[in-house]
């Protein structure tokens, strides 16, 4: 036998003084006034093992007739809107799934299942593991279902494909009709299924907003953005205490160095364009001057884009107590000041300059060589050929801009990758700007290779990789 019951997320307590009802916390509490006795009891029955809505509805009008069943409805909507009401179907003795709410806008719509009509899963939902149970999730939801039962899987998994609710029946063992029921009306009641129409389509389907996203877009934008998940956001510091604070600086990677030139920064301030005029001018250049650009130059357009300007060291309030952690400030501004970005200049024509992959050490303003001409570097400059339809043998220096990704992470919950995307728009802006006030060539990719640049560096692709890269070049003369 199923059933649809309610009950209080795990941590919420209920606390009743006469005909009041305090429903407590972790993130706050609630109270209800002036609440009937039957309506008080039933709503205790939620925090001790749970309750059907039906019983509950049913044991209100019993005891106060119709005139405390608006409360009670009023009551559950609130609780639902706090985000403390759960939805698990049961099937005899065990929870086959639970619909927990993860965003202050959820509504449940709870819908009739036709018999006749065919349903299939939304093509942004998705499902992975967390803890020891499978959760189902959609950047399109305000709730997220856990799986606790095989049974429960297997309906999901069937759903890949259009069906009725006796195609369902037929291929899952031990799962009744109401069973199954109850769970498409979770599905379907916050956006993780769909209804097909007559025509065979979903409303998503039709749903011209929706058909221009990609799926990973779509969850990228919902997961990094408050709104619709209930996990951390923001600086919790979350490692403090298991993993030391990663350093501001990466370490030296390399044996051979090139000193750079460093510019006269009183001399820049009082001889550079306006900004103004830098700001008008800027834009892609996609055709390179002969003589190439230059190590002096490139050496300028270094230091006035990504030196560290001030190594420090401040002691931060964490979750684990005060930790020590260094800082070291550049030309452009970093979230936290953290700085994880790193730039590899990959030289393919540069006057003075030997052609490889260097790495560009901000502290020293110097290259580090990290190796010459290999496969996986000229693999690097066609990929970025082909996402700028510049000839190779045109390119002069690609500048790859790698993240040190545990920088931002240690600190930044759900955010972090976020940031460093924003980091990159940030740094290209500068590039563009200070290319253009030197005169230069300056051109931005919106693509690049980060397995590739994984394997020229030796670095690991999940510590730091490539995201973003950018074309610098002597501009042409007209």
């Amino acid at each position: 036998m199923s059933s649809l019951v309610l009950s209080l997320r795990p941590g919420v307590s209920v606390i009743s003084r006469d005909d009041e009802l305090e429903f407590q916390s972790e993130s706050g509490r609630i109270s209800f006034k002036r609440v009937a006795p039957a309506v008080c009891k039933g709503m205790e029955q939620l925090a001790n093992g749970g309750t059907c809505e039906e019983r509950l509805i049913e044991a209100v009008i019993q005891a106060d007739g119709a005139e405390q069943l608006a409360r009670a409805y009023y009551y559950l909507q609130r609780l639902t809107q706090l985000g403390i009401l759960l939805r698990s179907v049961h099937c005899g003795q065990k929870v086959l799934a639970t619909l927990t709410p993860t965003s202050r806008w959820f509504a449940f719509d709870k819908c009739r299942i036709v018999p006749e009509h065919r349903y299939v899963l939304s093509r942004f939902a998705y499902m992975h593991r967390v803890g020891d149970v499978l959760v189902v999730e959609s950047p399109l939801a305000h709730a997220k279902l856990t799986l606790h039962d095989w049974r429960a899987t297997a309906l999901v998994h069937l759903l890949a494909q259009p069906r009725r609710t006796a195609d369902i029946r037929q291929s899952i063992d031990g799962l009744d009709a109401g069973a199954i029921d109850e769970l498409l009306m979770l599905l379907l009641g916050v956006g993780l299924a769909c209804q097909l129409n007559e025509n065979g389509e979903t409303a998503e389907e039709d749903d011209i907003a929706l058909q221009v996203w990609e799926f990973h877009d779509l969850l990228f934008h919902a997961r990094s953005r408050v709104g619709r998940h209930d996990n951390p956001v923001g600086g919790t510091y979350r490692f403090a205490g298991r993993l030391d604070p990663p350093p501001a600086l990466k370490s030296v990677m390399a044996s051979e160095f090139v000193e750079l030139y460093r510019p006269d920064l009183d001399r820049l301030q009082r001889e550079d364009l306006p900004y103004a005029r830098v700001q008008e001018a800027r834009c892609s250049i996609r055709e390179f001057g002969d003589p190439p650009i230059n190590a002096k130059q490139l050496g300028e357009f270094l230091f006035r884009v990504g030196r560290v300007k001030e190594l420090i060291e401040y002691e931060i309030p964490t979750p684990a107590g005060p930790l020590p952690m260094d800082f070291a400030r550049r030309p452009y501004p970093g979230g936290g000041a953290l700085y994880e970005l790193e730039l590899y200049p990959v030289v393919k024509n540069c006057a003075d300059l030997a052609s490889g992959m260097y790495h560009y050490d901000p502290l020293n303003h110097r290259l580090g060589k990290l190796a010459g001409t290999t496969p996986e570097i000229n693999s690097l400059l066609q990929t970025a050929s082909a996402a700028t339809t510049i000839p190779i043998e045109q390119i002069q220096v690609l500048v790859v801009v790698a993240a040190r990704f545990q920088r931002m992470a240690w600190k930044y919950n759900t955010l972090a990758y976020a940031a460093t995307l924003k980091h990159v728009g940030v740094l290209y802006q500068t590039m563009y700007l200070t290319g253009t006030a030197m005169g230069l060539a300056p051109c931005a990719i919106g693509t690049g290779d980060a397995d590739m640049f994984a394997r020229a560096a030796a670095t690991d692709y999940c510590v730091e990789s490539s995201v973003g890269e950018f074309l610098i070049g002597s501009r042409r003369t007209e």
